[in-house]
């Protein structure tokens, strides 16, 4: 395993496959840009931090309706 994987999967990152849209794959690909990060990974993980961070945007995507 490479050191990379070993120091994630240390901190508890977990890997998976996913397939993107293309709108989400242009949001992602601005979203790298804008904060110069060196992947989509990094951005995906950015957005999905963000959103954990912020108590609107959590309350939108995480709520239940009933």
């Amino acid at each position: 395993m490479r050191k990379r994987a070993q120091r994630q999967d240390a901190e508890g990152y977990k890997r998976l496959t996913i397939a993107l849209s293309s709108r989400a794959v242009e949001v992602v690909e601005g979203v790298k840009s804008k904060h110069g990060l060196s992947s989509r990974e990094a951005a995906l993980n950015a957005i999905l931090e963000r959103i954990g961070d912020d108590m609107i945007l959590r309350q939108e995507f995480l709520a239940v309706s009933t």
